[in-house]
């Protein structure tokens, strides 16, 4: 299962409040794309996850974008 959360232009702690309801409505393993648009809701994104048990990787998508994937294996 695949979400995707479209958090560009939202101010933190939007962003991780969007990715972490996305995670939430996994029902157990699955992948959430979180698209933003500044490094520090990267790593504030990225936190999240991490604490929440998931594998994340990162990628600059271009000069505003960037988009972070989050693979949840199981119960969060």
């Amino acid at each position: 299962m695949l979400k995707v959360v479209n958090a560009m232009g939202d101010a933190c702690p939007i962003p991780v409040v969007k990715t972490k309801n996305a995670i939430k409505e996994l029902i157990g393993a699955g992948m959430v794309e979180t698209l933003v648009d500044n490094e520090i809701a990267v790593q504030n994104v990225t936190k999240m996850a991490v604490s929440s048990g998931g594998n994340v990787t990162s990628e600059k998508l271009g000069e505003k974008e960037f988009k972070v994937t989050i693979q949840m294996n199981g119960a969060v």
